[in-house]
């Protein structure tokens, strides 16, 4: 009987870590999905230069700098709060373009396990995301 009881205690305790680190696997590729879509929101604001007059344009090339990334991502973020919500403070840790034509973007965020036990207590303030999304303008 106290053999059972072992068994079943840790068992619990099983499921819930595994559900915590699923939750928290889940939060990971949520934020990997939002660091995506703003570097493609990013990579995207080459068209609407490119593909102006060259005057428009400020001259030849893809007009992707550092500072329209950053600024395309921030504004990104700020405008789609609701995949955000479940995190605390998405920041915009890096934001860049290397070559011109790629916006890198690394985001960062806290998220929570679902269920917090005895055994989760040491990640009971949080545990820290980062994750880094790329994409090029065609």
């Amino acid at each position: 009987m106290i053999l059972s009881l072992g068994f079943a205690v840790v068992a619990i305790l099983l499921v819930l870590v595994v559900t915590a680190a699923t939750g928290v696997h889940l939060d990971r590729k949520r934020l990997l999905a939002v660091a995506d879509l703003a570097a493609l929101s990013a990579a995207d604001q080459v068209s609407a230069r490119y593909f102006g007059s060259a005057e428009e344009r400020g001259g030849a090339g893809v007009p992707l700098t550092d500072a329209t990334v950053r600024a395309a991502v921030e504004q990104y973020v700020r405008d789609h709060p609701e995949p955000a919500a479940r995190w605390d403070g998405v920041r915009v840790l890096e934001a860049t373009t290397p070559d011109g034509r790629t916006a890198v973007v690394r985001l960062g965020a806290v998220t929570r396990p679902p269920l917090i036990t005895w055994v989760l207590e040491p990640w009971s303030d949080g545990i820290e995301l980062e994750v880094r999304g790329v994409a090029r303008a065609s």
